[in-house]
């Protein structure tokens, strides 16, 4: 069996952040892949982390399913249950290879709210915070003039999207934090190859906490995700699954 995902928690500095939001907490899951490859105990171990963190929004970056129509009901089952005042998602380029309107659906069967390419405001202890949701940037169905449409420059902005080498671009709009996936953090990472990989094909922020685009820069945190593509496994630094959970602190 695989090694259970981890809590990996995260300190986010933001300039101007709203005194009622100092502590807020965020759980991010990502890249759950659900089916053969990843077992249904490793999905709902992640659910289990996520609840416990005791967070104020959980948000899911997208991927939830691999490559078969029969997984996209899988991921509405075993994604169930994930409890805080708000669950925001977004789809990836897997979802979009299976059955996007299939996932989307899957998803909002338990309440949580899939989002394309648009703005929401979430009222979090009192205060609203605009969190701006992207689509899918690998499959083409990002649109980031609609997406910050509803965006006010005003607001904490927090943005979901996918594929994190959206990043620099989405900064450009004044952001805050941006949150991904996609990277499996290398998910067999050996030091120096896989990098070079990974660049070669685009892949420019492997894992963790970076900061992006013109000042003041924004956060961008990439998560290795949950599950498991290809093979059973994860190998090397920085591809241990996990449950990230990100605090909200005043700069």
């Amino acid at each position: 069996m695989p090694i259970p995902p981890r809590v990996s928690e995260h300190e986010v500095r933001i300039q101007g952040l709203d005194p009622r939001h100092e502590g807020v907490r965020i759980a991010q899951l990502s890249d759950i892949h659900v089916g053969n490859l990843t077992p249904r105990s490793h999905v709902r171990a992640a659910v289990d982390a996520a609840n416990a963190a005791n967070a104020d929004l959980i948000v899911l970056t997208g991927d939830y399913v691999c490559w078969k129509r029969e997984e996209v009901a899988l991921a509405g089952d075993q994604l169930a249950g994930l409890r805080a005042s708000r669950v925001l998602a977004v789809l990836g380029n897997h979802d979009y290879f299976v059955h996007g309107a299939g996932v989307r659906m899957a998803l909002e069967r338990n309440g949580y709210e899939v989002l394309r390419n648009q703005t929401t405001i979430a009222n979090v202890r009192g205060a609203p915070l605009a969190m701006v949701c992207v689509d899918d940037p690998v499959t083409r169905h990002d649109d980031l003039d609609a997406s910050f449409a509803g965006a006010p420059e005003t607001m904490t902005r927090i943005v979901l999207c996918h594929a994190p080498d959206r990043a620099p671009k989405i900064a450009e709009r004044g952001v805050d934090l941006v949150l991904s996936g996609h990277t499996h953090g290398g998910q067999m990472y050996v030091k120096g190859i896989t990098d070079r990989i990974m660049k070669r094909i685009g892949l420019n922020f492997r894992r963790g906490m970076y900061e992006v685009g013109p000042m003041p820069r924004a956060k961008l945190y990439v998560t290795p995700g949950v599950g498991f593509s290809g093979v059973t496994r994860r190998f090397g630094e920085g591809t241990h699954a996990e449950v990230a959970v990100l605090t909200l602190r005043a700069a």
